[in-house]
């Protein structure tokens, strides 16, 4: 019997061996985080669903690609093998659907921003609080990590430079309405730190603009 394929670089295409998508987006979400709970956070779904997938993936694939600690989760020697493999192939799906659908909606983040600074008269600032604009869905006035830890914001806007130990920091210089620059720090948790949306908030911080 004749096997039917497509044709590519003079080798015959066979059919992929893929897990369930659900669960390598449930694993590949939360290896970033080290955490079901921040994952089903940024999937939208909950943690209990998460856990689940990543339990079905592995009896799948018959490896263990984490540690279940009480205070989170570690990878695996093969959860960390696996990690890069599946990030890139996730970013390059995101690359080129970007490419071909740019309208395409991606997730709208809950931003915290200092009281001390919404106090300071930037453009940028007092436009997100007043009309908000991609990718931020609403605008959190406070000063405090423990919401950005717990899961309550995605990215934390700071007058303090400091560097807060586990999380990620961009230094961000905003321009007043007078056209003075002020330093700041975008605080970010890893998980997210580099995703799309973190690229853009940044992006439009820096360049003074709504429509970045």
């Amino acid at each position: 019997m004749k096997m039917l394929g497509i044709k590519t670089d003079g080798c015959l295409a066979m059919s992929y061996r893929l897990p369930p998508l659900n669960a390598l987006r449930a694993f590949e979400a939360s290896a970033r985080h080290l955490s079901f709970k921040r994952a089903a956070d940024e999937l939208s779904v909950t943690a209990g669903a998460v856990s689940q997938q990543v339990k079905s993936l592995e009896a799948r694939m018959g490896v263990s690609l984490f540690r279940r600690l009480s205070r989170g989760l570690v990878l695996t020697a093969a959860g960390e093998s696996y990690l890069p493999s599946i990030s890139r192939a996730f970013h390059a799906i995101s690359e080129a659907t970007e490419k071909v659908a740019p309208a395409l909606k991606g997730r709208q983040l809950r931003f915290g921003i200092s009281p001390r600074l919404s106090k300071q008269r930037f453009p940028i600032v007092d436009k997100l609080m007043r009309d908000g604009g991609a990718p931020v869905a609403r605008i959190i006035l406070t000063d405090d990590l423990e919401k950005l830890i717990e899961g309550r914001l995605d990215m934390l806007l700071r007058a303090s430079l400091q560097s807060p130990p586990g999380l990620h920091l961009d230094r961000v210089e905003l321009r007043t309405s007078a056209g003075r620059l002020v330093a700041t720090s975008l605080v970010t948790l890893p998980g997210l730190a580099g995703c799309r949306e973190h690229r853009a908030l940044l992006k439009l911080l820096r360049n003074g603009r709504s429509d970045a």
